[in-house]
């Protein structure tokens, strides 16, 4: 009888070993069958209630139309010490993981996903450096093959009234990405022929050598136009830029852009300076501007600078300047001329013309700049501040009688010093001639991805709620458990 029951109590416990040992391979198996799933099956609840972290249906699209691997390479620093790098680093890295399980399809990857420390990680930093031409940080890198694009740390948000209000990096990354896997480049012309500046100049005060690497690099075809050897404007134009002619363009010249403009939706920027007679009268009225000719005199002391440079601090609200506004960036000019909506234009319901940049209040126009000396304000013969100095002006297309009406966008500026080399490197220049340039080719407003609020929420509780809460979630559960742990002791006594 002793023996039957030893054996019952040997097979007994050999019974629970083996349980145990199989609910360790079941376990085990378990774990590991979610962590294959979950690598291969990312899935994320977004509980943020505009949904921060979850990608566009527009992102998700442009990424699976992706045939080869995008790079994206993140120099901005985690530094501990500082909260707001913290929270930037944040916001990507869960932005991030979306894109990279957007970025696997069918086991390949399509989105590769490198945060750099140029301090600490010298020699990969030298590595993109070479690679990529790479000499800022602070920045995104987003790249295929030799395509690149910068996305700033600026680009990252929206501000208003000096507070960060929300995060708008997926539009940024996913234009970017856009930009560097598009196979299509936009067809950008430099007039030539009346002295205007070049993009092969390598000059520092007339050469555009350094916009011509910046606009390749950023995936723009570019080429020459010389109105008086074609016959009309190319039909693969999306953009004309005329940079600061030197003399006179002639009359027919001028036709053959006003009829790009009025008949093919036509996309201009021209940038003119004081003291030049371009020509170009009919075409800016055909647009709603004036380019009086006259030079800006600026004594306000926050907006001129030495050498005779505009500090340029005023812009209207407008896609060219939004990111000059949100961040108080301010752009360098050399002296511009009015350029501001002409009282005198036809109204036309289907044309808009804003005015996007002005000077200070103790500004003037000056119209006897080439014989006053020394210049000064003339009542009633001068225009005084604040002067316009850039517009844009867009004309919407539509259809009447079955006609279909071509639109266009023209933007004008009154000064051309902003553009060339030795001034390309201001933050605010660059960014005011590239956002001129995606605004005209409608870069900017191709994705309908909104910008995500940044949310922040606070519990407000009395103390009679803090009390209660701790009640119900401390002391009633903790009570338990220690109910359960004498329980337990007295059970093995």
């Amino acid at each position: 009888m002793q023996i039957n029951r030893f054996n019952e109590f040997r097979f007994a416990r050999r019974f629970r070993v083996a349980n145990r040992v199989l609910q360790i391979i079941l376990g085990l198996f378990l774990i590991v069958s979610l962590n294959f799933l979950a690598a291969k099956y990312f899935s994320r609840i977004d509980l943020t209630q505009s949904g921060t972290y979850t990608l566009a249906p527009e992102s998700k699209a442009y990424i699976r139309e992706l045939d080869e691997l995008v790079e994206i390479i993140v120099t901005i620093p985690n530094d501990p010490d500082v909260e707001e790098l913290q929270q930037i680093h944040q916001h990507l890295k869960k932005l991030f993981r979306e894109y990279q399980a957007a970025g696997t399809i069918n086991g390949q990857t399509y989105i590769q996903i490198e945060f750099v420390d140029v301090y600490r990680q010298r020699k990969r930093a030298q590595e993109l450096a070479n690679k990529y031409n790479l000499t800022q940080e602070n920045i995104i890198l987003v790249a295929m093959g030799d395509r690149t694009r910068e996305v700033r740390q600026a680009d990252l948000y929206e501000v208003e009234d000096n507070q960060i209000t929300g995060f708008r990096g997926e539009k940024a990354i996913t234009s970017a990405i856009i930009d560097v896997s598009s196979k299509d480049e936009d067809k950008i012309y430099f007039l030539v022929g009346h002295g205007e500046m070049r993009l092969d100049d390598v000059d520092p005060l007339r050469g555009l050598s350094e916009l011509e690497s910046f606009l390749r690099e950023r995936n723009y075809s570019l080429a020459t136009l010389d109105l008086a050897i074609d016959s009309d404007v190319p039909a693969d134009a999306d953009l004309i830029v005329i940079p600061s002619p030197q003399a006179s363009l002639l009359p027919e010249e001028v036709e053959k852009l006003r009829r790009y403009m009025s008949e093919r939706n036509g996309r201009m920027i021209v940038l003119i300076d004081p003291g030049r007679r371009h020509g170009m009268d009919d075409l800016f009225y055909d647009w709603g501007v004036l380019a009086d000719d006259m030079v800006v005199k600026d004594d306000g002391p926050d907006f001129r600078a030495q050498g005779g440079d505009l500090i340029i601090r005023r812009f209207a609200e407008h896609p060219i300047t939004e990111l000059l506004v949100d961040y108080q960036i301010t752009a360098f000019f050399g002296p511009p001329r009015p350029v501001r909506t002409d009282p005198a234009a036809l109204r036309d319901p289907r044309l808009k013309v804003t005015q996007i940049i002005g000077t200070s209040d103790q500004s003037w126009a000056e119209r006897d700049y080439r014989t006053q000396s020394p210049e000064q304000f003339d009542e009633g013969r001068d225009l005084k501040g604040p002067i316009t100095i850039a517009t844009v002006s867009t004309r919407s297309s539509g259809t009447e009688l079955g006609i279909t009406i071509p639109g266009g966008r023209f933007v004008a500026f009154g000064n051309s010093d902003f553009i060339t080399n030795n001034r390309l490197r201001a933050f605010g220049n660059r960014t005011l001639i590239f956002n001129s340039i995606n605004w005209t080719l409608a870069r900017n407003s191709r994705l309908n991805i909104a910008t995500r609020p940044l949310e922040s929420y606070q519990i407000v509780m009395s103390e009679r709620d803090l009390t209660r809460t701790l009640l119900y979630f401390a002391i009633i559960p903790g009570a338990t458990a220690l109910l359960g742990f004498f329980i337990f002791l007295i059970r093995r006594r």
